[in-house]
């Protein structure tokens, strides 16, 4: 139970990081200072991720420690792949 607990956590971190992301990369545009906004986007949303990866294991014995981290880090592998598929470009092939 608390491993499905951490995938949910992690596709929600995921949602969160490459989420941001895309919204940073949307405003860098119409930014003054898109270096800035780069650099503070990622440190707020490095800084969120890993704090609630240290939440994810914090526990009592290393083993439930290792498979809830590694639940939390599928679910947001799951959402990194589901984002480069959606965001790539489409292909067109002419024949």
């Amino acid at each position: 139970m608390t491993s499905i607990l951490a995938l949910i956590v992690g596709l929600g971190l995921g949602l969160f990081y490459f989420g941001g992301l895309w919204l940073t990369v949307q405003q860098l545009p119409v930014t003054k200072h898109p270096y800035r906004l780069m650099l503070f986007s990622f440190l707020f949303r490095l800084g969120i991720s890993m704090f609630v990866l240290s939440l994810i294991i914090r526990g009592n014995t290393e083993l439930y420690n290792v498979i809830s981290l590694l639940a939390c880090c599928l679910g947001f592998l799951i959402v990194r792949t589901i984002a480069i598929l959606l965001i790539q470009p489409r292909s067109s092939s002419k024949t």
